[in-house]
């Protein structure tokens, strides 16, 4: 009996820990899979440097369950930000572009979109994107400013960067907006913030600095959205990109939880209950 019990609760443990990681720095990034002008340098993972037309992309090498829901948070630096500055709207003083992504894409490890506006994200088929964005590309972009987050799919079509319904030379698109909000903190100017993603089949929610309260949420339901690998698994990671503008675009930590499957609570379970009836008998 004692042996039946710890090979069930060394399951259970395994199970509930199959799709979790953490880099606490970059200092050993065995498990990412770089795209582009991603890099590793100094324990960090670089998305892009502070050059012009640089896009790059680093996904977790392996396929996680994102079909139940999961938690994942990560500390990030954009720094450095410099060349064209927009003249086309009084009052606006961007400079440093593009900004980065959190992906989520069912098409394979290679993935990398356009540079500039795109952050990386602009043609990935088959993906969510939570986008922070530094660059106010307007009016066709349907842009508030340019330091907001956003939610952006197509579902299984290719993903886009805009804000509204619109034409363009790629042809006719739907919203793919899900949801945007404005930040009152200035996301270039090389202070590492925390933020956080917490999906539930149903909703989908970013934090960012505070982690009481969502920044913004959409309701989202992975499984349907989108094109699941086996109808649950799906590569995540991170895109960027810069432009005729730069920055560089710095992830300093990353973790990543998935929420266990009802099988393996009940496997906890029945091993917990299986332990209360061996103290019983001793």
């Amino acid at each position: 009996m004692l042996l039946r019990l710890t090979l069930l609760l060394s399951v259970s443990s395994g199970a509930l820990l199959a799709n979790s990681f953490t880099f606490a720095d970059f200092s050993s990034p065995a498990n990412l899979g770089l795209v582009g002008d991603a890099s590793v340098s100094s324990n960090l993972l670089r998305l892009t440097p502070a050059l012009e037309n640089k896009n790059g992309a680093a996904w977790y090498n392996s396929l996680v369950n994102v079909q139940a829901g999961f938690t994942t948070d990560f500390t990030f630096r954009i720094s450095e930000r410099g060349g064209f500055k927009p003249d086309w709207e009084p009052g606006v003083e961007n400079d440093g572009a593009d900004g980065f992504a959190f992906v989520v894409q069912a098409q394979g490890l290679n993935e990398l979109g356009l540079f500039a506006s795109g952050i990386g994200y602009y043609n990935i088929m088959n993906s969510l994107a939570v986008e922070f964005d530094t660059w106010a590309n307007k009016p066709s972009y349907c842009e508030p400013n340019g330091n907001h987050v956003a939610i952006q799919s197509l579902g299984t079509l290719m993903n886009r960067p805009e804000h509204c319904a619109g034409t363009e030379f790629d042809g006719t698109f739907t919203n793919p907006n899900l949801a945007i909000t404005t930040v009152a903190d200035d996301l270039s100017n090389g202070t590492a913030y925390n933020a956080r993603i917490v999906y539930s089949p149903g909703l989908f929610q970013v934090f960012l600095t505070d982690m009481s309260t969502p920044l913004l949420a959409a309701n989202v339901n992975l499984a349907n959205l989108l094109n699941l690998q086996n109808g649950q698994n799906a590569y995540i990671g991170f895109t960027s990109s810069t432009g005729g503008a730069w920055e560089n675009h710095d992830i300093i930590s990353w973790s990543y939880s998935e929420v266990p499957e009802p099988s393996t609570w009940l496997m906890i379970g029945a091993g917990l209950i299986a332990g209360g009836m061996i103290r019983r008998r001793a």
